[in-house]
Formats: structure tokens, sequence, C-alpha cells
């Protein structure tokens, strides 16, 4: 991967900023690398040595790095960075490195810098998997997992708006947790296995023939139906059916028609560093943008 920097910032922050691939080999997986879609692990893999990143757009996750290297501190029980594998039946070894582990409670923790706007969302799937692939690999190396926790230092958190907006985040510091079943360790080797069988099925396949990642891979937003009124800027009612949208738009009769607003996938143009060698960007997404 080449690094630029566009804003002249010190040589120091390009020296510390990570450019190493996650992976080692294409036969290896690390946790995190496990929730993204599966083109955009291959194509990354691909093009690794031709992609490009300015220094800039990697500040946060620097700050994220300086956060784990000031939390590293062991005790008795406790261990921090600890590494872990597993090889599948498939022939793919599943790696993950964990933040903090407490061997006598068989906690796991993990810790994040992130934005207020995921706690408003409240959608934490991709954390819930990576904790219980943690645990997978513990449970499988021999150790005890009970429990996960997250600890998401919230880098945009406001005071003003926190004492006067009940329902944003009254804190700086966000806990996402839960116990580790074994109907949730059920679910981590299904969801392994699934993952892994589908990333080998397309590591030899030509880009362009790889399937394109899914809505949830791609924070992808739904396609909406808006009901329109000639004249109107505000919609009348919006759907995510074109047969409902249609179907009131009849109704409402003349002067009222359907306005198509494509759904938008905000994590190819933003945050996707393969997404300039990736067929579904280009020829959907990046046109989407064009026009928009």
């Amino acid at each position: 991967m080449q690094v630029t920097n566009k804003l002249n910032l010190p040589k120091a922050l390009i020296k510390a900023v990570d450019i190493e691939p996650h992976n080692k080999t294409n036969k290896e997986l690390s946790a995190t690398t496990l929730l993204k879609g599966v083109k955009e692990i291959i194509l990354t893999w691909r093009h690794w040595e031709e992609l490009v990143v300015d220094v800039s757009d990697r500040i946060w996750a620097l700050f994220g790095t300086a956060v784990h290297s000031l939390l590293e501190t062991e005790s008795e029980n406790e261990f921090s960075e600890c590494e872990f594998e597993l090889k599948l039946e498939n022939g793919i070894t599943i790696t993950g490195k964990i933040d903090n582990y407490n061997m006598e409670t068989g906690e796991i923790t993990d810790f994040k810098s992130g934005a207020v706007y995921k706690v408003q969302l409240g959608d934490f799937e991709d954390w819930r998997k990576q904790g219980f692939v943690y645990a997978f690999l513990l449970v499988k190396n021999g150790f005890k997992a009970n429990h996960c926790r997250f600890i998401d230092f919230l880098k945009d958190h406001s005071k003003s708006k926190a004492k006067f907006d009940s329902g944003y985040p009254q804190s700086p510091v966000y806990i996402f947790e839960f116990s580790v079943t074994d109907s949730l360790l059920f679910e981590a080797k299904d969801f392994i296995k699934e993952k892994t069988d589908n990333y080998l099925k397309y590591i030899d396949t030509p880009d362009d023939e790889i399937p394109p990642c899914s809505d949830k891979e791609r924070w992808a937003s739904e396609t909406e139906y808006a009901v329109m009124k000639t004249g109107n800027k505000r919609a009348v009612k919006k759907f995510t059916n074109r047969f409902e949208a249609d179907n009131l738009a009849a109704e409402k009769g003349a002067g009222h028609y359907v306005e198509i607003r494509p759904g938008v996938s905000r994590k190819c143009a933003d945050y996707c560093i393969c997404c300039d060698h990736c067929n579904f960007y280009n020829n959907i997404v990046k046109n989407q943008t064009s026009e928009e």
C-alpha cells in the first residue's frame, strides 16, 4: 500500500501509520476481516500494492492504536494483545488479537474509538460477531470465555448535547457487553464456516465476477419510493415498496407521481480502500454519487 501526505504532515505520523496487510496470506483471515464482504476481502488482498491512502485519512486509526498502547497493562491473570489462531478443516486459518483477556474470569475486552452515530443507531452486530469469534478461538484453544465487553471511546461526544438531549449518549464512554453461551458459540462456528467457505468459493474468481458485498456489508440504505405532488418539495409519503407507492399515487390522482430515491452504499465510497478496483462501485455507486 502507498501512503500519500497531501497535507504535508510530520513524517513521524507517516511512520506511525500501520500499512501492513491485516492477514499474512490469502489463506489467513482475522476476526475483523471476517466481518467484511468476500469481494472486499479478496480485492484488498489482490491489489494491496496498488492501493493508495493518505495519512490524513488514517488519523483516527492512529488514535485508536494510541488508546490501545496506553491500556496495555497486565496482572497475574490479565493479559493484553493476546493472539490466538485456529486452522479450519477447509484450510483457512482464523486469527484474533484480543485487546484484553482475563484468564480467571474468562472476560474478553475490546477497546474502540468510535462515533456517537453508532451508539445512536444501536447497531452492534459487527461487535457481537467479532466478540463471538474471539470467544470461539479461545474455547478451541483450551481457554474459557464467559463474557465480552466492548468499551467505545466516543471521539465526537458533545457534553452540551448530552445535557439537553436525553436520547444522546450521556457519557463519552459507551459499553456494549454480552454473555458467551453455548448457543452463541454454535452461532460463531456456523458464521465462520459459512464465511470462509464462501471466501474459498471465489478466491480464484476474476475481480468483476465476484458477487458484490451484501447490503449490510456495504452499509446500504434501502431504496425509497416517495409519493410527490407536483410543485411540492416534500414527499406526501415515503415507502420502501414500489407497489404501495404506486397505489397511493394513483389514489391521490392527478398531479401525484412516484420519485425513486436509490439507496446509498455508505461504506463503498468513504470506507472501502479497494473501491477503485470494484466493478460494483465503479458501475453503480460512483455513477450514482456523480449524478447526485
